[in-house]
């Protein structure tokens, strides 16, 4: 791999997963359970996934409900210093605003204001998914109106934009 080519951004995002449990032959164990990679596993039957797809996924995780939020900085620790360790150079991490991933890079240290944390000796920019974005937009917009001050033509009353306005102009 080229040096340049080891650039990369690390995505994460957690699903739901059909409870299943079954024998591996392979590995003689019976999979389906809760497994937290390096911290072992457990007898729940896993029912949430934490992985995207990728170019080259790097791990997943199995949990028996959502993963709490310490649990999450912790697997993202344990990736961002395995990527690191292979020689790869992530330069970002892209999520959906869930609210335990909201959390963990609130506890990784970036804000608003701060769009990135440090690992290590690397700061890392946080990306929020762009269709996710709109979509939380669009929802928001359902629910509640808009209010914005105009200053079009002297005035400065208040202007109100609604989501029958959007209907109305795709119409």
């Amino acid at each position: 791999m080229s040096e340049k080519d080891r650039y990369c951004c690390l995505l994460f995002n957690e699903m739901s997963i059909r409870e299943k449990v079954w024998f591996n032959q392979k590995f003689d164990c019976i999979d389906g359970f809760e497994d937290l990679g390096s911290r072992g596993r457990t007898c729940k039957i896993a029912d949430h996934g934490l992985h995207r797809k990728w170019k080259q996924p790097v791990a997943y995780f199995l949990s028996c409900g959502s993963t709490a939020t310490e649990m999450l900085v912790q697997f993202l620790n344990e990736v961002l210093g395995a990527c690191q360790n292979m020689g790869l150079h992530v330069v970002a991490t892209v999520c959906d605003m869930g609210t335990n991933n909201v959390k963990a890079l609130k506890l990784l240290g970036a804000t608003i204001s701060k769009s990135f944390f440090q690992f290590q000796i690397q700061a890392f920019t946080t990306i929020c998914e762009p269709p996710h974005l709109l979509k939380c937009t669009r929802n928001l917009f359902l629910k509640y109106d808009v209010q914005l001050d105009s200053e079009h033509m002297d005035s400065h009353l208040p202007v109100i934009a609604k989501w029958e306005h959007i209907e109305k102009l795709y119409k």
